[in-house]
């Protein structure tokens, strides 16, 4: 703990495991996971566990499937509370939901929307998709209600690519162009410490990727 007497709430982001049709522009299309995407998490889970306890108060998630079946199960497992959030939902990808990079590509010829995205999201959205702005705040607001949780608190948050990205946007104050700073594997873990002290609140991060 950087700052005496600091009140501290430790989140733990994860990124779901690879759904059931592979790598796609997903989005909010609802797949579930498939058999090795309960796999890659299990182990993620596994990783953050002493002793084979979980080191959580509760869980926080996602409403997509490809996230809800499994925090809904590993919070049966292990009696821990679990809140779905909507706010937590992955970006809508309007006309790319569904197809693969190679698809989108091919429909849009010369005019690679999915690199400019990447590149510059404060410029680009996905066409007929989720406003980037719009997404970052809504990202935003559930990302506070997280840290309105009671001091002490320890929470898994099972959430997706672009929403990890905009909370760690959020956490590191990025500029809206660098959104998508992250692309992190399937089952990807990021721990954040959010430190309430004398001087204001401060955000610390343990690692991200993991």
């Amino acid at each position: 703990m950087r700052f005496p007497d600091a009140e501290v709430i430790t989140l733990d982001l994860m990124r779901h495991g690879e759904p059931v049709g592979g790598r796609m522009l997903r989005g909010t299309t609802n797949h579930p996971l498939s058999e090795q995407g309960w796999q890659q998490m299990l182990g993620a889970v596994s990783q953050l566990m002493a002793e084979g306890e979980p080191p959580w108060d509760a869980i926080v998630t996602s409403p997509l499937a490809r996230c809800r079946e499994f925090a809904l199960w590993l919070g049966e497992y292990h009696d821990l509370p679990v809140t779905i959030e909507p706010g937590l939902a992955e970006m809508s990808l309007g006309d790319w939901e569904g197809k693969t990079h190679a698809e989108v590509r091919e429909a849009e010829g010369v005019e690679d929307r999915q690199a400019a995205l990447w590149s510059d999201p404060s410029r680009n959205s996905p066409p007929g998709g989720e406003d980037v702005e719009a997404f970052d705040a809504r990202v935003g607001d559930a990302w506070q209600g997280l840290l309105a949780e009671p001091p002490g608190r320890h929470l898994l948050v099972v959430c997706h690519l672009f929403v990890t990205n905009a909370v760690l946007h959020q956490v590191l104050e990025q500029p809206l162009s660098r959104l998508l700073t992250f692309d992190l594997p399937y089952a990807a873990t990021c721990r954040i410490r959010h430190e309430r002290h004398t001087l204001g609140d401060t955000n610390l991060v343990e690692w991200i990727g993991r």
